[in-house]
Parts: structure tokens; sequence; C-alpha cells
């Protein structure tokens, strides 16, 4: 149903249609915002209420099925605020106590001639009206109960007639407890002279006042609230609050957080500048002024790449565009000033939204002393590494005083490594800054001298007046600030100036790693010397080998075979007892002349590796070592031994085999048992001899050492050099039937 908003719709229900088109015809002439609608009886009507909307029902009484009262009923189940009119011929006080008792708006009797639709009309428009009054009303209630706000009505007394649940929770009440009490309840004393004198004419006046007071809760506690008072027509006065408490302690906040950072922009250490995203500088602290030399008035305005000597606009705007609100980059760049100079900076770029505006803040900060400290720490780290390929303490001492010129700072400096045969500390290089300021520099003796309590406790001394030191070498020196740094147990390192207080900290720490590498740089030398020294004394001792083992080879192999010979003639032509006894000296003397071959000339060299069948080296060995044995046997543990492939040298390795036979032999007799078995990373040979005790399982590969009148001595300590140039390792333990066990481990195997 469209109509305009000032339009009334009437539902008439009248079971004679004649009268009811009547009734609506003079209602709609009488009125004409009316727009009448008819129903034949309740049904009918209720129908009607669900189709469309209503403001007002018109019923007669005495209809069939339902009565009007009975419609009322299921009318007001419905719809309890609609008005609704009982306009019947039937009058009597009981139908309208039962009408009034049912909720009806209106009663009116029908009567003759054309008055009563006059004031059947002026009727439904009261009604009309009055619903259309409370549903504002309560509207506006429910808007006011619903109200983040406090609101209150005060009548013409100043006591409160309404308080929503927000008005009265802010004071620590319930709204029946304030209802009836005065406004002077909620007020400090103080202040209700002046809300009576200031306040209250202010809204008499002018209807009207708005400020801040402060509110006393039930407890007793205050709290600030922003307050405002409306006069009405019928002269009560409306009341709104709001607690302002935590917005007051913000904005202080943030006005005392606005102090401080307005301090630290203008009294900042770092420079400052915020511009906008075009690149226009904004504003600009102090130390930016300072640093750049030049005002505020010559900076403010400016595009940043005019400052930024690295950035060009397109840079600029790209950089930008990747730096989302509340982000920060950093980088590093160089800042230009009008004199053309340059300077390195670190700056943080910051960016903000200010009144809805894109401002970006720049801290950035001179790293000229940093960059330059980078410098040199690059510097000594290329110093140290050529401190390490030199060769000599001079070489040394002569780097380290360049250096320490050049990358420390310190001009005037000297090294002075100790004396190995004086232990004096000698001057070795000193820069030409050194020699202006102290000529020849001396020779530091064990005694009360400053560079020797530094040396001697190998601790750093830094020195801003040396005079104040009772220790000082001359009391009459031009020197004032002095820098003692220790090179361990080689020396010290010495750097002086006439000023006094001139060393800072950082000196100390860049003097303290180049004095280090000094250091580390003359063990090294030294290191160098005593291996060039220990090979120069292994060539010495190769030579007296090599010459001893031609001794043996010549001098005594010789003799040896004439003996042999001799010998061989003597058993030919006698049969003395004695020519065997000398046949065995004999021949255990060229076994031992082999054995002092073998270690002064191979030693612990082996030839090239290669794939090499352990069983066939273990058969070719004992062929050669039990010749003259021939009750010895050889037992393998497994066919898996047989079948070992290892790396080694196969010569080597044989002669190895050799000799652990052959002392099986000499220590087990003819009839010993060897077993070869296999380990995880190598192999054992075991027999099942006399054994070896414990205590003397180290021993054994002893040059010298032998249990037999006929063992050289020489034949496990060879055993012992071939295992270790392979690169294995070699034990003695206990064997399973008692005897010797040598177990040969680290052995690498054909996988």
């Amino acid at each position: 149903m469209q109509s305009s908003p000032d339009t009334i719709h009437i539902l008439h229900v009248d079971d004679d249609p004649e009268l009811a088109d009547m009734v609506a015809t003079f209602l709609e002439r009488e009125d004409s915002r009316f727009v009448v609608k008819t129903a034949v009886d309740a049904e009918d009507g209720l129908d009607c209420l669900d189709e469309s909307h209503f403001d007002c029902i018109v019923s007669d009484y005495d209809m069939p099925g339902r009565s009007g009262i009975e419609f009322l009923e299921a009318v007001r189940a419905e719809y309890s605020d609609l008005p609704f009119i009982l306009f019947t011929g039937k009058g009597s006080e009981e139908v309208a106590s039962e009408a009034i008792s049912a909720g009806v708006t209106d009663y009116l009797q029908k009567e003759s001639g054309t008055e009563q639709y006059r004031v059947l009309a002026n009727r439904i428009r009261n009604a009309v009206e009055r619903a259309h009054a409370q549903t504002e009303r309560r509207r506006q209630l429910n808007a006011i109960e619903t109200a983040g706000e406090g609101i209150s009505i005060l009548d013409d007394q100043r006591r409160f007639i309404y308080v929503n649940q927000a008005y009265a929770d802010l004071y620590g009440y319930e709204p029946d407890d304030l209802i009836g009490e005065h406004w002077r309840k909620l007020y400090r004393e103080d202040d209700i002279q002046f809300i009576h004198e200031e306040i209250l004419p202010t809204v008499e006046s002018e209807g009207h006042w708005e400020g801040e007071t402060v509110g006393v809760r039930a407890d007793g506690s205050t709290f600030t609230e922003a307050h405002r008072l409306s006069l009405t027509e019928n002269d009560e006065l409306v009341c709104t609050v709001r607690d302002i408490s935590n917005q007051i302690e913000r904005e202080r906040e943030l006005e005392r957080a606005r102090t401080r950072l307005e301090a630290l922009f203008e009294n900042s250490p770092d420079m400052i500048n915020l511009h906008d995203a075009d690149g226009k500088i904004l504003d600009v602290n102090e130390r930016f002024c300072d640093v750049l030399e030049a005002s505020a008035e010559e900076l403010v305005g400016r595009k940043v790449w005019e400052i930024d000597a690295e950035i060009e606009p397109d840079e600029f705007y790209a950089t930008i565009d990747e730096i989302d609100i509340g982000d920060r980059r950093r980088l590093e760049t160089k800042f230009r000033r009008d004199d053309g100079s340059t300077l390195p900076v670190e700056v943080h770029i910051v960016h903000l939204s200010i009144d809805s505006s894109d401002r970006f803040m720049v801290i950035s900060r001179d790293i000229t002393e940093r960059k330059e400290y980078e410098r040199r720490l690059k510097t000594l780290n290329e110093t140290t590494q050529e401190l390490m390929v030199v060769d000599s303490r001079q070489q040394v001492a002569e780097i380290g005083v360049e250096a320490a010129r050049t990358v420390v700072g310190l001009e005037a400096n000297a090294i002075h490594l100790c004396d190995e045969e004086s232990g004096d500390l000698i001057p070795i290089s000193q820069t030409d800054a050194g020699n202006e300021l102290v000529g020849e520099p001396p020779a530091f003796q064990g005694g009360n001298s400053i560079a020797w309590r530094a040396y001697e406790s190998d601790e750093t001394i830094l020195l801003d007046d040396v005079r104040d030191d009772p220790a000082t070498y001359n009391p009459e020196t031009a020197v004032r600030s002095e820098l003692f740094l220790p090179l361990g147990e080689h020396g010290i390192l010495i750097a002086a100036t006439e000023s006094s207080g001139a060393f800072d900290q950082r000196d100390r720490v860049l003097g303290e790693i180049l004095a280090g590498s000094l250091t580390t740089a003359l063990d090294q030398v030294e290191q160098v010397q005593q291996i060039r020294a220990h090979e120069r004394e292994l060539e010495e001792q190769n030579e007296q080998l090599e010459q001893f083992a031609r001794v043996v080879s010549h001098d005594l192999r010789n003799p040896l075979n004439v003996a042999l010979g001799r010998l061989e003639h003597l058993q030919q032509d006698s049969e003395s007892p004695h020519l065997d006894a000398i046949g065995t000296a004999l021949d255990r003397m060229d076994r031992i002349i082999e054995d002092v071959l073998w270690l002064a000339r191979e030693r612990q060299d082996i030839g090239a590796t290669e794939q090499t069948a352990l069983g066939d080296a273990i058969d070719a060995a004992w062929a050669i070592a039990c010749d003259d044995a021939p009750d010895a046997d050889i037992r393998y543990a497994s066919d898996a031994v047989r079948q070992t492939v290892i790396e080694a040298d196969d010569d080597r390795l044989r002669q190895m085999l050799e000799n652990l036979f052959g002392n099986a032999v000499e220590h087990g007799g003819n009839d010993v048992t060897v077993t070869v078995g296999a380990l995880d990373n190598g192999f054992y040979v075991a027999d099942d001899g006399p054994g070896i005790s414990p205590e003397k399982h180290e021993a054994v590969f002893e040059a010298g050492y032998s249990t037999s009148d006929d063992g050289t001595g020489l034949g496990l300590q060879i055993v012992e050099q071939i295992v270790d140039a392979h690169g294995w390792s070699i034990a003695v333990v206990v064997s399973d039937a008692g005897g010797a066990r040598f177990e040969i481990t680290g052995v690498k195997k054909r996988e």
C-alpha cells in the first residue's frame, strides 16, 4: 500500500457493507488524509491486517462469528499499540467495560445523522496522533537507553525524573537509586556554587550549556565528564554526560609525547629531516643544519636529491614506493654540502602518515669515523695477510711499524724484539716520526722501565702523560702520550706523541689487533726457523746414515763373506762341533746387517700402493721366513682372509709378514702354529708360542729388544715402521692359544 507520509490508513470492519461504504465515504470526505478499507467480519479484518499496514481500526461490536470485543482481543495479541475504536449500535455499560478491559482505544455508539461521522473522524485523528507520539517517545527512550552516553532528565525542581543505565553506571548507581534525587547528589560541594552561579544561569538564558565538570561516584571517587545541558519547552532539563578522564589523560600524554618529540627533534645528536612523497624537504633539525653547514631556511624546500649525492629522482621515487606506512628502510649514502664536499651517512627512512598525508622522516648519522675505522680494519687485515708470508723477524718489524703508522694512526712508533743471547729488548725498526721525536731508540733491559713492565706482564699500557709514571725511561723526554703493546715473548711495540691524552680506546683496540697479528707472525717465523733447523739436522743425520750404510755394506759385508767362505772350506775338511756354532753366529751377523741396512736406507718410506691380495702375500712371506722350519704350520682363520684385497706396497707388506712369521718361529720354535685372521678394519697374526707378558707389549717394538739369543732386536721395529709408513696401527695382545697376537688395523680394504 503506497501513500504519502501524512496518509492515515483506516480499517473499518462491519457486517453491513452498505453502512461500511457510507462510513468510509464520510470519513474520507471529512479528512483528506484518511484512506479507508472495509472488511465484513473479524476474520476478513485479520486477513487485511496480515496484508497491509493500518494506523487505526474501527469495528462494529455485533457481527457474525467473532464479536467486536473478540476481534479486539485478537488484534491486541499481535498489535498491542494499534489504535482500536469500537463503533457500535449496541451500547451498554457491560460492552464498554469489556472493551476497556480488552484494551480498546476509544468507544463510540452509533447514532442517527451525519454529525456522528465528524465525531468519529475526530476520535480517529486523536487516537492516531497519540499513538504516533507514544511510538516516537518510545523510540526516543529506546535510543536513550541504548545510547553509550549517560542521559538523564530533570524536572523544574531539578530532580531526576529519568535516568538511563549508562548515566547511572557512570556514577556507580542503579537508575532507580537516582529517581527523585537532586543533581547536587552527584557533585562536589566546591563545584555546586559554580554550577548555580555560572552553568544554570547560562542554561536559562541560552537554552543550553556545554563544558567539563567533575562528577562524584557512589564510592566517593571522581571523574572528569563532558557535560551538555538542554532546556525543554516544559522547563525540563536534559543532561548528557560522558567520562573523558581517559581521553584527557591520553591528550595530556600526547601533549607530553609531542613536547618530547619536539625536544628530541631539535636536540637530537642525529640529523633529522622530514620530506614529502615528492621529495620536498619540509623541516630539518639543528644538527642537520650544522653538519651540512646551511640554515633551515636554505634547506627547507629543496629536493632530497639536491642533498643526497648518490640518488637521482627516479631512484628516489622507486625507493619510497617500496616503503609501506610504518616501515623503516636503512641505507648508506653521501650528503653533499653547498661547497661541494661530501660526507658518508647512515640513513633510516620511516614512512609516516600525518593528517592523511605521506611524510617521510629521515634520521641520518655522520659515519665518517666509522668508515675510516672500517678502512683501517680492512687494511689491517691485508697487513695480516702480508705478515703470513714473511720469513724473518726484521721483515715483521718493518711491516709492523709501517702498519702502526698508516693503519692504526700511530705515527711515531718502534718495535723492540728480545735478543736471544742478552735477553734485552733491542730496537729493530722505527718510523721517521719516531726518529724525529726520540732520536736513536734505546735498548731496554730487565728492570724498572715502563716498556719492560708491559713486556714482562704481557699487558697493554696506555699513558696520557708518561711524566706521571716514575718508571719513565727518560724523564726529560718530549714524549707525553705513550702506548705500549706487548708482542708476546718476542718483544714490544711502542707508540709515542708529544700531545697529552692523544690515544683513545679505539687506538688501543686497533693497536692490540695489530700487535696480535705481529705476535702470530713472529711465532710463525720462529716455528719456520725451528723447522728449517730440524730439517738441516735431519739432512745431516741422513747423510750420516747413508755413510753408515756404505760402511756396513762394504766394510762389514766383505769380511763376512770371506768368513762364510772360509767356514765352508773348514766344514769340508773338518767335523769340529764348533763349526756349526760359528756358522750360526755368522748367519746372525748377516741378518743384523740386512736389518740395519733397511733401517738406514728405507726407514719409513714406501713405494706406490696398489690392490694387493693378502693371501698371496702371506703365502710368499711364509715360504721365505719358515723355509728352515718344515714343522711350522700356517693356518687361515677363514677363507675370507685369503681372499681379502688391501691397498698396500706389496714388497713392504711381504717384508712385514716375513718379520712377523720369523718372530713367531724365533720365539715359538720350529713346530709353531701361526694363524692369520680378519678384523673389521684389518687383520691379525697370532701364534701358540710362549707369548709376551703384558708389561712388555710396548717394548717389543723398540730397537734392539729381543728375548732370543739369535734375535737381532730389529725385526719388530721394522714391522712397526712399515705399519706406520702405510698409515696403519699395530698392537700386541694375547692370542687364544696363549701366544702373541699382532693386530694390524686402519687397513683400507677393497669393498
